[in-house]
C-alpha cells in the first residue's frame, strides 16, 4: 500500500501542475506584457508575421513548461527517466495498435457524445476552430502546424503517462488501472480549461479519454512511454490531416484533443 501522506502530496502537486500548465497559455496569450515585448523583439530578427511569431513563442513556452514539470516531478519522487524510455522490437507493433485504438475510440466517444447531447450537425465543427490553441496553431506556416501539434502531444505524454503515471505505479505502488485513471483525469483537466461550449468539451474530452486509456495501457504493457508517444503523435497527425481536407464528422472533431 502506498504511503497515504506521500500519495496525497503527489496528487496535490500533480493537480496544481496540471491546472497551472493548462492555464499558462491563457495567461501568456491574454495577460502577459512580457510576451508582447518578446514578439516584437523576435519579429526584428525573423521577419515573420506577428501571428506566426506569437504562435511559435506560445508553443515553445508550452513545451518548456511541460518538460520542466516532468523533470521536476521525476526528481522530486525519485523516478529515473531512463527507466521509462526503453525500446524493443515488439514496441513497434504496440505503437501501431495504440495509434489505431486511440483514433477508433475517439471516433466512437465523440459520435456517442454528440448523439446523447444532441450536438451533431456540420455547423458545430466551426466551434472547434474557436478553441484558443487551435486558433493559435492556424497562425503558423502550414508546414509547421502538424510538427508543432505533434510535439505538443509528445510533451503531454512525457508528463502524464511517462512521469505521472509511472510515479504512481513505480514509486507509490498504485494499481495500474487506478494510475491510468488518475493520470488521465489530470490530462483531461489540463486540456479542458479553455473550452466554452458543450460540443468543444465532447470533442476534446473524447480525444482525451481515448489517448489516456490507450496510452496508459501501452505504458503498463510495455514498461516504456515510447509507444504511447508514437500513438499520441499519430493521433494528432491523423486528425489534422482529416481537418485539412475539410472532412465533416466525428473524426474531424476529435482533432481538438491535440495542440
Amino acid at each position: 500500500m502506498p504511503n497515504a501522506a506521500v500519495l496525497s502530496g503527489f496528487l496535490a502537486t500533480a493537480t496544481i501542475v496540471s491546472l497551472a500548465w493548462g492555464r499558462a497559455l491563457w495567461y501568456f496569450a491574454e495577460r502577459s506584457q512580457a510576451l508582447r515585448r518578446w514578439v516584437f523583439f523576435a519579429m526584428g530578427f525573423t521577419h515573420r508575421q506577428m501571428g506566426e511569431v506569437r504562435a511559435l513563442l506560445l508553443s515553445a513556452i508550452y513545451y518548456a513548461l511541460g518538460l520542466s514539470a516532468a523533470l521536476s516531478l521525476a526528481l522530486a519522487f525519485g523516478l529515473k527517466l531512463t527507466s521509462v524510455v526503453g525500446f524493443s522490437a515488439n514496441h513497434i507493433g504496440y505503437a501501431i495498435l495504440g495509434a489505431v485504438g486511440e483514433i477508433s475510440l475517439a471516433n466512437l466517444i465523440v459520435d456517442l457524445g454528440s448523439r446523447v447531447f444532441r450536438q451533431g450537425g456540420p455547423e458545430r465543427f466551426a466551434e472547434i476552430q474557436e478553441i484558443p490553441w487551435i486558433k493559435g496553431l492556424q497562425q503558423l506556416p502550414p508546414a509547421m502546424i502538424p510538427i508543432a501539434a505533434a510535439t505538443g502531444g509528445v510533451v503531454e505524454e512525457i508528463v502524464f503517462r511517462g512521469v505521472m503515471q509511472r510515479i504512481l505505479t513505480d514509486k507509490l505502488a498504485v494499481a495500474p488501472f487506478v494510475a491510468i485513471a488518475i493520470a488521465g483525469t489530470l490530462f483531461c483537466f489540463e486540456q479542458l480549461l479553455q473550452l466554452r461550449t458543450t460540443f468543444q468539451v465532447i470533442a476534446v474530452g473524447g480525444g482525451c479519454v481515448a489517448i489516456s486509456l490507450v496510452g496508459g495501457l501501452l505504458v503498463v504493457l510495455t514498461g516504456s512511454m515510447l509507444p504511447a508517444l508514437f500513438a499520441h503523435a499519430s493521433f494528432v497527425l491523423f486528425f489534422m490531416s482529416q481537418g485539412s481536407k475539410s472532412t465533416v464528422g466525428p473524426m474531424r472533431a476529435a482533432e481538438a484533443a491535440s495542440r
